[in-house]
């Protein structure tokens, strides 16, 4: 129980990553609360909020008066070359992935402070490495390592830990909808140094990590739970 008395507030709850950290973090013994557009299939507080949106951000926040651990886990992806990619399409990307977490840590730092609590961003392995087929994805995610950064800079001497967790590709219903074929997933799995596509869960178990007290001197750290992914160079093909 690393997380008894603890509360916890996890973007993009309902599914994928977002889920298993739930999970994980009520297993631990925190009391959690979802923010995201879909329901949960399992019971835990929720709020329906588009992060997007700075209101649906600021109306749920009058409800809520302690945070210890603030999840930035909220994002969305998408495959298209810079001169596909529509106006609307980066417009959404960037309002959730980047704008959306910026927004989430900009109301809810108060709280942080006043718990000395801590902040997990997810970013992304394509945040460090670049992946041809999703400029637009790569460029949020590398926003938020950054963002991290920053933060974790500002915050430390006042008792806030910000750190990072760049997932490779995992098995998510973000991820498998990426796939057009089975093809496509063989081929996915055949490049990642460990051969396989991850668990949530595995992502989760690094999230319980940074949120517990065991994580007392970590912060501005940019974790890879990603079989190897970022590791890969030109020069290991």
């Amino acid at each position: 129980m690393r997380l008894a008395k603890k509360t916890a507030l996890v973007t993009g709850g309902s599914k994928g990553i977002g889920e298993a950290i739930t999970k994980r973090f009520l297993k631990e013994g925190a009391r959690v609360i979802v923010f995201d557009i879909e329901k949960p299939t399992f019971d835990v507080e929720f709020f329906k909020v588009d992060i997007s949106d700075e209101n649906q951000i600021k109306e749920a926040l009058k409800k809520i008066d302690k945070i210890d651990v603030l999840v930035n886990n909220a994002g969305i992806y998408f495959l298209e070359s810079v001169e596909t990619t529509s106006k609307e399409q980066l417009d959404t990307i960037f309002d959730i992935n980047i704008k959306g977490t910026y927004l989430m840590c900009k109301h809810f730092i108060p709280l942080v402070l006043k718990s000395k609590g801590n902040i997990i961003n997810i970013a992304s392995a394509l945040g460090i490495v670049p992946e041809l087929s999703s400029p637009a994805y790569c460029s949020t995610k590398a926003a938020v390592i950054m963002l991290t950064k920053c933060l974790a800079q500002e915050y430390a001497s006042k008792g806030i830990r910000v750190n990072s967790i760049l997932p490779g590709p995992i098995d998510t219903p973000l991820l498998r909808n990426s796939f057009k074929t089975k093809e496509d997933k063989k081929i996915s799995e055949s490049k990642i140094p460990m051969r396989r596509i991850g668990k949530p869960e595995e992502v989760a178990n690094v999230a319980v990590f940074l949120a517990s007290d065991e994580a007392s001197y970590v912060t501005g750290g940019m974790y890879s739970v990603d079989g190897g992914e970022s590791t890969s160079s030109v020069y290991s093909k």
